[in-house]
């Protein structure tokens, strides 16, 4: 994987972080758990 796709896995809209976290998760994490939910 190069930068530039491993940059496109990243979408930090609307633009809030939260310290408290470890930050956004990558596109694939978000997929796997809304199929999880989903199950």
């Amino acid at each position: 994987m190069n930068l530039g796709e491993a940059v496109r896995m990243w979408d930090p809209e609307p633009g809030w972080l939260n310290t408290a976290s470890y930050g956004i998760p990558p596109e694939p994490a978000v997929e796997a758990l809304q199929g999880a939910l989903g199950e």
